[in-house]
């Protein structure tokens, strides 16, 4: 360990290796070297224009020197350190949901699962098909439908008494139970496996064969069952994508680099077909990185299944000099990179690689620099004193009084949130009063709120009086001056601030009212959709509350069995006397046929 002020003392080595940065006995920053001593002298024997490099050194406390026998081991070293440390200084690509992949578990008995997190993608545990942009789901189905593949999670190396229902739905053999199905299961298993490769005529002419054997052997039951797999499988093949006519596996990989941010696109072909793309983007703001290509290639190639030939822009080629040696290592397969330069098929495809980049980086910018400029103009044309980060906003829904119920949405940065949504039943009163209703909401959601986690604008669906009498109430619960309070009038969209009678009118392109009318009608689903649910449960509770010997517990087992009041009615008299006592159930069928009529 060597302190930054001792540097100069220090024999640091001329060799291949990697050093360790640490603050605090915490590593801050993996880097290798080709040469260590002239890579780590080089932070401190020159002023840095970079204001990331200059806070690293300025927080460096050790260092710690790995020497390799290479620059390659080096490389694969500093990767497997930055996984294990996730130093705050390196490129870190963060897990992102991606398009799903369907993974065929490796074991006696596999199951299909759909993956989405890339953290999943664990290819000693699977094999990994997609990515799929659409339609993942149904597939998943066809194929348990067709090879009926299990998709539960029972340990196969156990042997379990009797199958679950799918197996009583022909949905899946039960090898849980069943250990002798054990070459006809994984035929089924290879045969999905063909198909989601793209070898789909290939599993077509196997059965084909099969089933003409059947017929041949007067075997009609297993020939229908294939002639129906057969049916289910051309239709799949029907759905897949263009095929490029080729055996092709490969990953086309193009990056760029936009102020603060990186972004990647990636387009996969998987047997011959554009599967997907994967787009994500990277904050570099306080990262380092001695090669920043060959970090994010390696990053990604980390959590994301690596074909057998991956295709980047030419201009990265001087860059990624080390990147197959690496990913071959680290794969255990051969792995071949290209460049593209002439036309080609694939300069075609990084050309088509790139236009998705650009579309992405523009969309990008686009959203985030609307949003922002219409936040902007939220503070600045309404002068308020705090930024109008969080929103949140208060509607009441009601029908005369009844099941009166108060909702609040929230928008951060100018997104919905709906994970910090909140709704209120309202117990005040039974009559028509949006002011008390409004009262109570507010006194219920911020009257014990830290005044730290209040939101920066507390908007209200309403006008002037509604706007008043909030302010009231953030007075009496000693909270008033904490947020701004706003509120947004349906008739003109108009913009009340608290203290001011005059109102704000802003364009209706403008972004700033958009992003007011948004938290505003989603305030107002939301607290219908509540509303909604409050009044039928009410309807519903009312039609049974009122009949002799039907009580809580019998309501709900009647409720549970018929789903609904209707239902209940069309019921016969031996179907309710299962639940409830006959005498009971021709009461309940005469009471609620009557109120038909």
């Amino acid at each position: 360990m060597v302190k930054i002020f001792d540097i100069k003392k220090i024999d640091i080595p001329n060799n291949p290796g990697v050093y360790l940065m640490k603050k605090d006995d915490k590593v801050i920053y993996v880097g290798k070297a080709k040469n260590l001593k002239n890579r780590v002298s080089s932070y401190f024997n020159r002023e840095h224009e970079s204001e990331k490099t200059r806070e690293l050194v300025k927080n460096i406390e050790a260092i710690e020197f790995i020497i390799c026998n290479s620059e390659l081991d080096a490389l694969v070293l500093e990767n497997n350190l930055i996984k294990k440390y996730l130093p705050k200084y390196n490129i870190l690509l963060k897990d992102e949901k991606t398009y799903p992949y369907i993974k065929i578990s490796k074991e006696n008995f596999p199951n299909i699962k759909i993956i989405r997190s890339t953290k999943s993608l664990d290819t000693k545990s699977g094999t990994y098909f997609g990515p799929y942009p659409f339609g993942v789901w149904n597939l998943k189905k066809t194929l348990i439908r067709i090879f009926k593949i299990r998709d539960c999670d029972r340990d196969m190396n156990k042997t379990y008494p009797r199958p679950c229902l799918k197996y009583f739905m022909k949905m899946c053999p039960a090898p849980c139970t069943y250990k002798e199905i054990f070459l006809e299961y994984n035929n089924q298993i290879e045969r999905a496996k063909n198909l989601l490769k793209g070898k789909g005529r290939d599993v077509l002419n196997t059965l084909k064969t099969s089933m003409d054997i059947a017929a041949e052997k007067m075997n009609f039951e297993e020939a229908i069952l294939l002639r129906e797999q057969i049916k289910e499988i051309e239709n799949a093949v029907a759905n897949q994508v263009t095929e490029y006519g080729q055996d092709i596996d490969e990953d086309i990989f193009v990056l760029k680099k936009e102020g603060e941010h990186l972004f990647i696109c990636v387009l996969n072909v998987r047997d011959g077909k554009i599967l997907g793309k994967i787009s994500t983007n990277i904050d570099l703001k306080n990262k380092i990185a001695d090669n920043l290509e060959e970090s994010v290639v390696t990053s990604f190639y980390s959590k994301h299944p690596t074909p057998r030939n991956i295709v980047f822009q030419q201009s990265l080629e001087t860059k990624l000099s080390l990147i197959k040696e690496l990913l071959q290592l680290q794969k255990n397969k051969t792995i071949d990179i290209y460049f593209p330069k002439i036309k080609s098929r694939r300069k075609e495809l990084v050309e088509m690689a790139e236009l998705n980049l650009d579309k992405d980086i523009e969309n990008y910018f686009r959203k985030k620099s609307v949003l922002e400029e219409g936040l902007y103009k939220i503070y600045t044309e309404l002068s308020l004193k705090r930024y109008p980060r969080k929103i949140e906003c208060f509607d009441i829904s009601n029908i005369q009084g009844k099941d009166a119920v108060a909702s609040m949405s929230v928008s951060v940065e100018g997104k919905a949130s709906k994970k910090d949504y909140r709704k209120f039943k309202i117990t005040c009163k039974d009559t028509p009063d949006d002011f008390a209703m409004m009262r109570e909401a507010i006194t219920r959601r911020y009257s014990k709120l830290p005044e730290h986690e209040f939101p920066d604008v507390v908007l209200i669906d309403g006008g002037l009086g509604q706007i008043n009498a909030a302010g009231e109430v953030f007075r009496e619960i000693g909270k008033d001056g904490i947020a701004e309070l706003l509120s947004l009038a349906k008739r003109d969209e108009e913009i009340y601030k608290y203290g001011n009678s005059t109102p704000f009118s802003f364009p209706k392109e403008w972004e700033a009212l958009k992003i007011f009318q948004r938290v505003r009608d989603e305030a107002h689903r939301f607290g219908i959709t509540y509303h909604r649910k409050l009044r039928s449960k009410r309807v519903i509770s009312s039609e049974l509350d009122n009949i002799a010997g039907i009580g809580p517990k019998r309501k709900e087992l009647l409720l549970k069995n018929f789903g609904s009041v209707k239902k209940i009615a069309q019921a016969d008299l031996d179907s309710l006397s299962r639940f409830i006592p006959k005498k009971v159930a021709e009461e309940l069928l005469l009471t609620l046929n009557q109120k038909k009529k």
